[in-house]
């Protein structure tokens, strides 16, 4: 991942309280989010609704203004539930294994810059 983080994709991580990595999400640049992973241990707990939520303020204050990635069928809720909307359903195979997600997208809201006198 070092060499993505290198090119400017932003990699949030949520830890538990002992400070172990149980989740993430990489942004990239253009807006793509590549990744949302949640350890299957930390699933409902609400890491995946903060990062995404991270990861959309991100965005709003570096003038991104649309967020897009493909979800599968375990991660479409909680896209959906950050305010993503499916576009279309894709259906393609990898090494005989048939795969499906959604193309999802969120528009951002431009941020409005403060000024001081």
């Amino acid at each position: 991942y070092q060499a993505q983080a290198d090119a400017g994709t932003q990699i949030f991580i949520a830890t538990d309280e002992d400070d172990e990595p149980v989740a993430y999400a990489m942004l990239e640049q253009t807006g793509h989010l590549d990744h949302l992973y949640c350890h299957p241990d930390h699933t409902k707990e609400g890491l995946a609704t903060s990062l995404l939520e991270t990861a959309a303020l991100y965005a709003k204050y570096h003038g991104i203004t649309h967020l897009f990635t493909e979800a599968s069928h375990i991660a479409k809720p909680a896209f959906e539930s950050a305010g993503y909307t499916a576009m279309k359903k894709r259906t393609f195979e990898i090494d005989g294994v048939e795969i499906t997600n959604w193309a999802m997208v969120k528009t951002i809201e431009p941020s409005r810059g403060i000024r001081t006198a």
